[in-house]
């Protein structure tokens, strides 16, 4: 994976988030957003480094620039 993954707690979802083909929601006991580092500049959240675990776990990919899970 080379582009750096980040994710930000949210309260809501956004119209934006929801068409960002780089931005991945994710609900598990509370609602994550998941993108790159890059496209992470488009929005007013704090971010944090998604960890390997959570990667697998998730079963997150990036390809071609969009961010998804693979199940």
């Amino acid at each position: 994976m080379d582009e750096k993954l980040v994710y930000a707690e949210l309260e809501s979802v956004t119209e934006m988030m929801r068409k960002d083909k780089k931005v991945l929601i994710i609900s598990d006991n509370a609602l994550f957003m998941v993108t790159t580092k890059t496209n992470s500049k488009w929005y007013n959240e704090k971010f944090y480094t998604v960890c390997q675990e959570a990667i697998k776990e998730y079963e997150i990919e990036v390809k071609s620039g969009k961010v998804f899970r693979k199940s």
